[in-house]
């Protein structure tokens, strides 16, 4: 087995990719699980909205996740032997990784954002739905970083094909 630089590259950028949205997700999930208790200990019938509220920062991490098999599938690292990777071919997957990296601390605000929320619905149940727009508003960038990485991935240098 022979592992290139190109192949450290591709490791390296699943491991950014992971390693910077779990911290990005944790602080998140923290921010809106502080105000969720909060709002529970006030009144119980607070959980379910806090609970979905405090949930939604979680999925940047599934992006990257995602992201991170795709990386490891197209170095060859699973389900199949190590592919010598070119430098070119590394950085690309290095990049794909980055991408995803930058775009989830995305979910530090989102948690902030959705524990002012919690907050608001434990005041008012009709604030529910306007919380998870105000939310879901700072995942935009998540997004879009994870489907420039499945382009990437994809049609950069054929992962899945």
């Amino acid at each position: 087995m022979v592992i290139t630089l190109g192949t450290a590259f591709a490791v390296a950028g699943a491991a950014v990719a992971l390693g910077v949205a779990g911290v990005s997700t944790a602080l998140g999930v923290q921010s809106a699980g502080v105000a969720a208790a909060g709002a529970v200990a006030e009144k119980k019938e607070n959980f379910k909205n806090a609970l979905v509220l405090q949930a939604l920062p979680q999925t940047q991490t599934i992006y990257a996740f995602i992201t991170a098999l795709l990386i490891l599938m197209g170095a060859g690292l699973l389900g199949g032997g190590v592919k010598e990777l070119t430098n070119a071919q590394g950085l690309v997957l290095f990049g794909a990784g980055l991408v995803v990296a930058i775009t989830s601390i995305s979910a530090i605000s989102q948690g902030i954002v959705a524990a002012s929320g919690i907050v608001s619905c434990a005041k008012s149940q009709d604030a529910f739905a306007p919380s998870l727009v105000f939310s879901g508003q700072c995942e935009t960038p998540a997004i879009f970083g994870f489907i420039l990485a499945i382009m990437l991935l994809v049609v950069g240098i054929g992962v899945l094909g």
